[in-house]
């Protein structure tokens, strides 16, 4: 359940396109994601200039890709209480369909989130309504959010020492080779310095090859 939204082109997007979206993702949301166990992520941000000129909340219920995670955390880097990220989901009764929200991160009021988007929410049918994690899912949320942003971490981590650790490597495997060529064609002597770093050599190109790995692998999905 993700969005059709690119945040490359958010300076393109109308209203008239934006709310065709949400209808879109609202209507998903009542089979996809209607239970906590199946929550995705609320994003919203109050004031979105669209480029049609109308200005208005701009709200998704999707789960997001690296680059929309990426833009939620530049917006929370302003005015938090323009911005909020939740857990929804959404809820049948007797009196209607409810987007429950459990906020995670900004200050933006739901109350506010819920006068400001009226007529959309209206549209697809729903109602804000907050509630409260249990504490089994607040805790998965919560180690779900920090291993995913250690992993961002180590990713960009990676990312930069890549070209480093591979000019480490060469360098070390050069050297282990002027070493073997200095010590001539009849020398039989194994140093074990040299093996040492021929492994530690060998050890730091899988590690960057497996992280390469994993990095591509998050890109694809």
């Amino acid at each position: 359940m993700k969005t059709k939204l690119k945040v490359g082109v958010l300076s393109e997007l109308t209203k008239a396109a934006y709310e065709k979206e949400f209808k879109r993702l609202s209507k998903a949301a009542f089979t996809q994601a209607n239970s906590e166990d199946t929550a995705v992520t609320l994003y919203v941000k109050r004031e979105h200039k669209f480029a049609c000129g109308a200005t208005g909340p701009l709200m998704l219920i999707a789960k997001l890709d690296a680059q929309w995670k990426k833009q939620a955390k530049e917006d929370l880097k302003g005015d938090k209480k323009m911005v909020m990220i939740a857990k929804a989901f959404v809820q049948e009764g007797e009196n209607g369909a409810t987007l429950e929200v459990s906020p995670i991160k900004g200050n933006a009021p739901l109350a506010k989130i819920a006068k400001e988007a009226k007529a959309i929410l209206k549209k697809a049918k729903l109602t804000l309504n907050e509630f409260v994690a249990g504490s089994a899912a607040a805790e998965v949320t919560s180690a779900a959010g920090a291993a995913e942003e250690e992993q961002e971490g180590k990713q960009e981590t990676a990312q930069t020492e890549e070209p480093k650790a591979k000019e480490e490597a060469k360098t070390t495997e050069d050297s282990a080779s002027d070493d073997t060529a200095s010590a001539g064609p009849e020398s039989t002597t194994i140093d074990p310095q040299l093996e040492k770093k021929k492994a530690k050599a060998r050890q730091v190109m899988a590690k960057m090859l497996e992280n390469l790995q994993k990095i591509e692998s998050k890109l694809q999905k």
